[in-house]
């Protein structure tokens, strides 16, 4: 395997999962692969001099490719998914190594913006040593991160996705410091996207204190309208859901998100609702 030296300039370089054969996902009408590919274009053809493409040609979990790369060790790597679950599942997330102290600046941002384009997903950070890239990339001193970006099984995502190229390609360019702001709106959030940004701020997703603040602020909403709204939301005791999205929550419960025990308490219980009905539902799906 040849090695390829990455000029110093770039700031990042993106991988695009699967390919060579490997469609990865499928739903909608679309795969995983060409999807991403599309995506990763697209966030070159933006991101100019700053940004390395990988050959897309190759599926770099297959061939090992993270393995032989040289790059400086300032150059950032993401690596784009699609995920893949039930219909009624939705949401993004990013994947790091576990046990390397944390998510950076760049995992965090990437985690805000996905919360606020792709809601759905309450850990919008997961830590996994399973994962052979994220292994790889830690192995070689490379700053890595996977992410999902959505889910390709949800139609509401995927319409999205396919609908707002551009926007996610700047979006993600901006958690690195490329071509400018991340996720910040053009214009106030209304009310109804005062609840829903709320609502991941009670999940997590802005962080807490000074940090909320500043996150909330950098992307262009009024923190102490949203601090209210917050307050509103947890003084009124859980917020009416309807079936069809606690048959999501149930499903997110299963798959991990909520975490276990106590936590997953907590944690349902902050984003408004009803752990019981949550949980009663959950034993019913596991039978």
């Amino acid at each position: 395997m040849i090695k390829r030296r990455i000029n110093k300039m770039v700031k990042l370089m993106i991988i695009a999962g699967h390919g060579a054969g490997d469609s990865g996902a499928v739903g909608n009408g679309y795969s995983e692969a060409e999807r991403v590919r599309v995506l990763a274009n697209k966030m070159k053809q933006l991101g100019g001099g700053s940004v390395e493409l990988g050959n897309i040609a190759r599926n770099y979990y297959a061939d090992n490719g993270i393995s032989n790369l040289i790059i400086s060790g300032d150059t950032q790597i993401i690596e784009l998914h699609l995920d893949s679950a039930g219909p009624t599942a939705r949401g993004g997330h990013t994947i790091i190594k576990s046990g390397i102290g944390g998510s950076d600046s760049y995992d965090k941002a990437i985690a805000n913006y996905l919360a606020l384009t792709f809601p759905g997903r309450v850990q919008t950070i997961v830590e996994r040593d399973d994962l052979a890239n994220p292994n790889r990339a830690y192995a070689r001193g490379y700053s890595y991160r996977l992410v999902e970006v959505c889910f390709i099984t949800n139609s509401e995502d995927m319409q999205k996705f396919n609908s707002h190229i551009d926007g996610i390609a700047k979006g993600l360019l901006g958690c690195f410091g490329i071509g400018g702001s991340s996720t910040a709106p053009s214009e106030p959030p209304s009310a109804p996207d005062l609840n829903g940004i709320a609502r991941q701020v009670i999940s997590g997703n802005f962080g807490n204190g000074e940090d909320r603040k500043r996150n909330l602020e950098a992307r262009g909403y009024h923190y102490a309208q949203v601090q209210a709204k917050v307050n509103e939301l947890l003084g009124s005791g859980p917020v009416s859901r309807p079936a069809v999205d606690l048959n999501a929550v149930a499903d997110a419960v299963i798959r991990g998100d909520y975490g276990n025990g106590e936590t997953r308490r907590q944690r349902i219980s902050a984003a408004g609702y009803d752990y019981n009905a949550v949980q009663a539902l959950v034993n019913q799906k596991l039978g």
